[in-house]
């Protein structure tokens, strides 16, 4: 053998060591199902099923009409799916037109991970916080098996029983518990001091995927909510409180809170779950990135909604994405900026297609996770020496 090909063969069967001194296997994975579970970061159709569709001009980059995502197009959670092979995750409460052989998605907009105490109407939490998307995950597995034994054309649509041990399951959920806390004229530090409990139940729903054979989890932390206009509009801040960039630093440090004892989290599953394969991924440091270098990046006025209607933020939260206005007596649909491809923010909450995708780019390799191992690597156990 050629020397130079010996040592290449040689160097790829050898496990690497990170700057943590992590070390796993060098094999990718190859994973025949996603199943997520979330918020409006990441929800595909689930609060659209269950509550109306989202309004146009949602989805229109890529989709072309509404497509229960809250952009213009696509999500984090869709690229995810594309760079593992596997086509658009289908919304485990949407019944028409659903494939679940390739997983399903739990996430619903509006949700939290503590049961939320008021209704959709009152406050804007969705009713489907973690624990119910377990509890749905967890009926999933066992009624999805019967209709596949069952065989026929829906018997098609599930997935297999070995899959959902060999099965990929993302997270990205904790924004809304935190928002929620100011939306109820709750301090910083109380908002603080429930995160905690906040994490302690969703340690509980990490531990009940894995007594049902989960094993690869892939966690998202939780991005600068202070750089969000429906913060920053809706929530009293002082001139003081505004970081050189434009965004509010107290609710950005809540989020730096969260992130930091989130990652105690996983580190405390990953001892209590030897089998498990736990990745966690620091979005927050991206999306920041993103949003306070957005001209170097090809991006114009990150603070300031794509679709939207007044307000220094080009958000009003009476009239929201697709509503309706009174201008010079005429009633006008809220629509989208010019160009979607150069703005960050979509609607005042949520990221635009190409925001996503400038994201997902950069965390798919594995720079911004500990360990800091790619997607396709995400089914490897990490130990250190």
């Amino acid at each position: 053998m050629e020397p130079r090909l010996k040592i290449l063969l040689s160097l790829s069967a050898l496990v690497f060591v990170g700057a943590d001194r992590w070390k796993v296997s060098a094999a990718t994975c190859e994973f025949p199902a996603v199943f997520n579970f979330g918020d409006s970061n990441s929800d595909t159709g689930g609060l659209s099923a269950a509550f109306g569709q989202a309004r146009p001009p949602a989805g229109e980059t890529y989709f072309g009409a509404p497509a229960g995502r809250y952009s213009d197009g696509r999500l984090i959670i869709d690229f995810i799916a594309e760079a593992v092979g596997l086509p658009y995750l289908s919304a485990f409460l949407d019944a028409l037109g659903s494939n679940f052989t390739h997983g399903a998605n739990f996430a619903t907009a509006g949700s939290t991970i503590r049961p939320p105490n008021t209704t959709l109407s009152q406050s804007g939490v969705s009713p489907i916080s973690l624990n119910v998307q377990w509890y749905e995950f967890h009926d999933f597995i066992r009624r999805s098996q019967i209709i596949r034994n069952r065989g026929g054309f829906f018997g098609q649509l599930m997935p297999k029983e070995e899959d959902f041990s060999r099965a990929l399951y993302t997270f990205d959920i904790g924004q809304n518990d935190l928002t929620y806390g100011y939306f109820t004229n709750m301090s910083t530090d109380e908002v603080r001091a429930y995160v905690p409990d906040v994490l302690g139940q969703f340690k509980t729903v990490i531990k009940n995927i894995y007594d049902q054979g989960g094993r690869s989890f892939w966690i998202h932390n939780t991005g600068p909510v202070g750089c969000l206009p429906y913060i920053m509009d809706r929530l009293l801040i002082t001139a003081g409180q505004v970081d050189e960039y434009g965004c509010a630093d107290p609710f950005n440090q809540v989020a730096k809170y969260f992130n930091s004892k989130l990652k105690i989290t996983v580190q405390q599953l990953r001892q209590e779950l030897p089998e498990a394969a736990i990745t966690y991924v620091d979005v927050y440091s991206l999306k920041y990135t993103l949003i306070t270098k957005a001209n170097k990046f090809g991006f114009v006025q990150p603070l300031k909604a794509c679709c939207g209607h007044g307000g220094k933020y080009n958000y009003n939260v009476h009239v929201g994405c697709g509503g309706t206005v009174r201008v010079d007596g005429k009633e006008v649909v809220v629509g989208s900026c010019k160009d979607p491809s150069v703005k960050i923010n979509w609607d005042g909450v949520h990221f635009t297609e190409a925001a996503n995708k400038w994201i997902f780019d950069k965390i798919v390799g594995g720079a911004f996770s500990d360990p800091p191992i790619p997607l396709n690597m995400a089914c490897q156990r990490h130990s250190t020496r």
